[in-house]
């Protein structure tokens, strides 16, 4: 049968762990009348959430099913991919005799996980080695690869301390690397399910590419439930975090919002720091001084580096001509492009489509 989880607000401050395995047990009672089965169940008391992992026909035998043991229905239902998003986002783990969920050290598996994006580019040089380094990393830190379409990696981590210290291992290796890089790291923590999700982990892989875009100013950038999730963890001042932006809601609302703007208007020659303060809504001083806040720059320099990033990532995947790539990139010249392309990456742009075919 097809696999289904769910997502549980829990409304009492003093509801316990044998209060919500009693609640369980109502479950297990009718599930064979429904036709499922539940396999196990998340919590995290601290959040006040749980999740219900089950084997259903359908969505809505679930949802009947939650109505009749506890006279409400979940928050949110949905069907989960065993192989290609179940286990890698929250791997096998255990379950004791009660069917909570265990992490394989055998603590109480809260649900929540902390997800790593990494996007990366050697210029000059395969990427490969790179690859094989940021994975072995991963696994060191009992992270689990998640296959995404792109040559972006990304991996799910059940304690936040672990995600934190991998991402300053593998800048450390991008920083030593003599070849031309550059890099963003990216790391959001969040539930497996929400009350609007359709996927798993729908919010936090969505904030983690918004991140991962707009990163390569940043490096290596958080969420602030990262950051708190990692101090609850462990002792936090055992890693050095001070290379590491943290981004906090109100900060993610406005990157999120420049991120749209940019996806629509990134490639439009036309587009500047002016258009940009208009389609934010704000005044042209009220764009500088948000935009060099969140990323140490000015809006004309994000624009002229978010440009160059993906003029650089077309030079190394597209098979299309220096000149081609820059009129897509949003350059108007492609002898001004290869210009400030030159200053920016000390290479010229021919040399990395050379180096492709090479």
């Amino acid at each position: 049968m097809p696999l289904f989880m769910d997502f549980h607000k829990i409304d009492s401050d003093a509801i316990t762990e044998e209060d919500v395995y009693r609640a369980h047990l109502k479950d297990i009672a009718v599930q064979n009348k429904h036709g499922l089965i539940y396999k196990r169940y998340y919590l995290n008391l601290h959040q006040k959430t749980a999740f219900c992992l089950m084997e259903s026909p359908n969505k809505e035998a679930c949802e009947e099913s939650h109505k009749d043991a506890q006279g409400i229905g979940a928050c949110n239902v949905i069907e989960v991919s065993r192989e290609n998003e179940f286990i890698p986002f929250m791997g096998e783990g255990n379950q004791n005799e009660q069917d909570l969920a265990l992490t394989l050290s055998g603590e109480i598996d809260s649900g929540f996980r902390t997800i790593m994006l990494v996007d990366f580019l050697q210029l000059t040089a395969s990427q490969a080695l790179m690859t094989a380094k940021i994975t072995d990393s991963i696994e060191n830190y009992n992270g689990n690869i998640v296959k995404v379409p792109s040559k972006k990696l990304m991996a799910s981590f059940i304690d936040a301390y672990d995600a934190v210290a991998c991402s300053i291992e593998i800048a450390k290796h991008f920083e030593t690397l003599k070849d031309k890089m550059i890099f963003s790291i990216a790391l959001a923590t969040g539930k497996p399910v929400d009350e609007h999700s359709t996927d798993l982990f729908e919010k936090t892989k969505t904030k983690i590419k918004v991140l991962s875009r707009l990163g390569f100013q940043l490096g290596v950038c958080m969420d602030l439930d990262t950051k708190l999730s990692a101090f609850r963890s462990k002792d936090i001042s055992k890693i050095d975090i001070t290379d590491i932006t943290i981004i906090d809601q109100t900060s993610y609302t406005e990157i999120e919002k420049l991120d749209t703007v940019l996806l629509q208007n990134l490639n439009n020659s036309s587009f500047n720091s002016d258009t940009l303060s208009s389609q934010l809504g704000l005044s042209k001083t009220q764009a500088y001084r948000k935009i060099s806040s969140l990323f140490g720059v000015s809006p004309n320099k994000l624009l002229s580096e978010l440009r160059l990033v993906q003029a650089a990532r077309s030079l190394k995947d597209s098979g299309k001509t220096v000149s081609e790539i820059a009129y897509d990139s949003g350059f108007n010249s492609p002898t001004y492009f290869t210009r400030v392309f030159r200053k920016r990456f000390d290479v010229l742009p021919t040399l990395i489509a050379k180096s492709k075919s090479n």
